[in-house]
């Protein structure tokens, strides 16, 4: 078989066969009603390129919140075809904010620009290559509403395949480092044993994530985080002032991530990928962390994190976050 058609076939498999029994689960385990008026939620979602992707979760989103909602999207700076075909199927949607930039603005400033246009008591930020699936927002909306200390929710994010990616995050600390991971991992997201109640984590991965508007307001991403970690510095400074982040394992939704995607899609979405993952960028928002936290940032394990230099030392590592001029 060519593959193009395994391509094909595995899409199909991905997009329709896995996400109807994806559905499936979630009406049987996961059915809530909210029966007051919570008020208006903002949902916030940039878009850089990946404009079917984009389109595919702007339509799961509105075939799936019961909820009143307004839709705000902040488009860094896609190619004039892919933004086109965007802006004419938005054309169709309520409720819909449009914000173009003219250069990409990574996904902390992007959210915070995008976030001054919200009206909404709770925001739901939302990556544009995930979608929901049935009451994944009436189950983060019980959850944050359980105290008020608690911040921000997280989704249980799913692949594709049907393993999870992260279902909230988890830290280990030493005398020189924050160590964070991600919670669940690999593991199948219907796997009996996991438990299906809220916890309180060390940090929550931003993708799909409920944060009450004042407290929103109060501990905003920080928009030097250019890179990446964005979710991991907010989170701590979060738990530091004496509140907490959540995770939430009935609200479920699916990231059709790129290394879930046909064998073409690296030619296609070159621009996207080489804006996704920028060194420099990465590398600010590593002495970002170093410098508010004074502690070294490691995501998983110290290769993994500081793969760019030579020596992945605790020692070396330190130096460069030290050094302004590296």
């Amino acid at each position: 078989m060519e593959q193009k058609q395994l391509d094909k076939n595995k899409q199909f498999w991905y997009r329709h066969i896995n996400r109807a029994l994806v559905d499936i689960y979630t009406y049987g385990h996961n059915k809530k009603k909210i029966s007051k008026n919570v008020g208006l939620i903002s949902v916030i979602m940039l878009s850089f390129n990946r404009v079917e992707d984009t389109i595919f979760s702007i339509k799961e989103l509105y075939k799936y919140t019961k909820l009143s909602f307004e839709l705000i999207i902040l488009d860094n700076n896609s190619d004039r075809d892919q933004k086109d075909l965007l802006k004419k199927f938005l054309r169709k949607k309520k409720n819909v904010k449009f914000i173009e930039s003219d250069r990409n603005l990574g996904c902390a400033k992007g959210r915070l620009i995008a976030a001054k246009k919200a009206k909404g008591k709770y925001y739901f930020f939302l990556d544009n290559d995930i979608v929901v699936t049935p009451y994944y927002l009436e189950n983060l909306i019980e959850t944050i509403e359980m105290d008020q200390k608690t911040v921000a929710v997280c989704s249980k994010v799913i692949y594709p395949d049907l393993t999870i990616q992260f279902n909230g995050g988890t830290m280990i600390k030493d005398d020189d480092a924050e160590i964070f991971n991600l919670m669940d991992s690999g593991k199948l997201f219907f796997d009996n044993r996991l438990s299906d109640i809220s916890q309180t984590c060390p940090w929550v991965p931003g993708g799909s994530t409920l944060w009450r508007a004042k407290d929103y307001i109060r501990f905003p991403i920080d928009e030097r985080m250019e890179g990446s970690y964005e979710d991991n510095e907010v989170s701590r400074r979060i738990n530091n002032a004496g509140y907490n982040v959540r995770n939430c394992p009935r609200s479920i939704t699916i990231h059709y991530h790129m290394n879930f995607k046909d064998s073409q899609f690296a030619l296609r979405e070159k621009k996207y990928i080489e804006g996704r993952y920028n060194n420099s960028r990465t590398q600010i928002a590593l002495k970002r962390y170093w410098k508010i936290h004074k502690k070294i940032f490691i995501f998983n394990c110290e290769e993994a994190t500081y793969g760019f230099l030579k020596d992945w030392s605790r020692d070396s590592i330190k130096n460069f976050l030290k050094n302004k001029n590296a």
